[in-house]
């Protein structure tokens, strides 16, 4: 396309121009940087002149950073709630699985919310497959949802870098909630729920259900990974119709870019992957469904914790038997099979760390 020189421009244009410039200085935001030809020809130098001082309005002061923060905490609490709610009513009322109406509720927040709340209501929604010993009630997994959504508000609001873009992370708020109410309340710990050892050791007996647990959750990543990235490459080439249709001066597909976006985000990928699993395993093989379940959410990671496919794959074999080891924590309680990735997020990027220190080590000792 031919470039357009600031002479061609219209006087109007050249003003609305420079007026948009003066604007966006005075209100704080980025300086436009404009030709000096442009400028030049908009108006003829002016000889300054000095005039008094006009005294200016004092600025109406921001909100204090407090209550910004208690804002958007409620309605991120309200959110992970409202989400816990529809989850626990959808596999306790309606018989929907646990995954199923996850992923659901999941879908339903990451197609129509922006991204805070549709991570808040997803974390409600790992409350809301709590059983029925611990979240006996609506108040019961509404106040879990609150809970958990108040601690993942306090952590984004203190930049702290605590399981920052780990897969996983919103399940690890959901159980350690779940688990503190569990060891807070004398019936809920005298049942034993808090920690049964017996139940690991019934889950590492069995090979056979340990390495299925392991593959379904190697599945549940890879196909995750894979939706997400055909929906980017389909996103990127729309966005090159859209450039070509906009230069030849046509309609662009906006729309369609803004959808691509929706339902590429980790919020949606992984609900989806989730209800693709529970749909097609059937009540029967609930098991299988949660452990790719599981690892929709190692696929959640972005690509600086899992740079590579091999990374993403041993990660999700890692959280595959993370949860056997889980399976005796905080019996009843959601979330963990995003603490089970976060796990095996955490323990790849161990590893990876320790082999870049022994390179660095061997280095040094042959030099």
């Amino acid at each position: 396309m031919r470039p357009i020189s600031p002479s061609s421009l219209s006087s109007p244009l050249r003003l609305t121009l420079l007026l948009a410039a003066t604007l966006s200085t005075a209100s704080g935001f980025r300086t436009v940087a404009l030709p000096h030809a442009l400028i030049s020809r908009s108006a003829p130098p002016r000889t300054p002149t000095l005039q008094a001082a006009q005294p200016t309005p004092p600025a109406s002061p921001p909100p204090p950073v407090s209550l910004l923060f208690l804002r958007d905490a409620a309605v991120r609490v309200g959110t992970s709630s409202v989400a816990a709610v529809a989850t626990w009513t959808l596999v306790h009322r309606f018989a929907v699985s646990s995954v199923a109406a996850s992923s659901l509720v999941g879908l339903a927040a990451g197609a129509t919310l922006p991204t805070p709340l549709a991570t808040a209501a997803f974390c409600g929604s790992f409350c809301g497959m709590s059983s029925l010993a611990v979240a006996p009630g609506v108040v019961d997994v509404a106040m879990l949802g609150a809970g958990a959504a108040a601690i993942l508000a306090t952590l984004d609001s203190t930049n702290s870098r605590l399981l920052k873009g780990y897969g996983g992370r919103l399940g690890v708020t959901a159980v350690l909630y779940s688990v503190a109410m569990i060891a807070a309340t004398p019936s809920l710990r005298a049942a034993g729920l808090l920690y049964q050892p017996e139940l690991a050791r019934a889950a590492f007996s069995s090979p056979v259900a340990l390495r299925a647990t392991v593959v379904a959750t190697v599945l549940g990543a890879a196909a995750t990974r894979g939706w997400a990235k055909g929906v980017m490459r389909l996103d990127a080439a729309r966005a090159r119709g859209w450039a070509r249709g906009w230069e030849r001066g046509g309609s662009s597909d906006s729309g369609g870019l803004q959808l691509a976006a929706r339902v590429s985000n980790p919020v949606f990928s992984a609900s989806l992957t989730g209800l693709a699993f529970a749909l097609a395993l059937g009540p029967s093989r609930a098991a299988a469904a949660a452990s790719a379940f599981a690892g929709a959410f190692v696929a959640m990671s972005p690509p600086d914790k899992l740079r590579s496919t091999r990374a993403l794959l041993l990660a999700a074999g890692v959280a595959g038997i993370a949860q056997a080891a889980l399976v005796a924590v905080g019996v009843g309680a959601g979330g963990k099979l995003g603490a089970a990735a976060a796990l095996g997020v955490f323990a790849v990027r161990v590893l990876r760390a320790a082999a870049a220190l022994v390179l660095v080590l061997r280095a040094r000792v042959a030099g």
